[in-house]
């Protein structure tokens, strides 16, 4: 499936906005990307194991087993974690916020704050009005 593409003269977006809108689809078919290669480094271990038959060794492969399958949960939260706020800068971005969201993308700023308060900062952006 291929990700929706801004037209920037049909959509009257700025250059900028563009460059964005490209950097943060970028960094979301990456997370994407190490998702999948992850999955598939785990399960190829685990098929490589069960080959034939699985046999319980005792609780030491057990132990390592559980060990394998944590750490895999975590990596992918914390991938998770990631994809949301990219999706989140992604669905505010729009000429009023695209400044705020380049200075959040540099040096990685956006994973340094909660998502309520990223969400806060880029909804002032947009809608300066707005007073939650």
């Amino acid at each position: 499936m291929r990700p929706y593409q801004h037209n920037s003269q049909a959509n009257g977006l700025s250059s900028l906005t563009e460059q964005v809108f490209s950097i943060l689809d970028s960094r979301i078919q990456f997370i994407d990307f190490q998702v999948q290669r992850y999955f598939n480094h785990c399960t190829s271990d685990f098929s490589k194991s069960s080959k034939d038959e699985f046999t319980y060794s005792g609780p030491s492969e057990m132990l390592n087993l559980v060990n394998n399958f944590d750490q895999m949960l975590s990596y992918t939260e914390e991938l998770q974690r990631d994809l949301k706020r990219l999706q989140t800068l992604k669905a505010w971005l729009k000429e009023e916020t695209v400044q705020c969201i380049l200075d959040l993308l540099t040096n990685n700023k956006y994973l340094t704050i909660s998502d309520e308060k990223l969400e806060y900062l880029l909804r002032q952006k947009a809608l300066p009005h707005y007073q939650a």
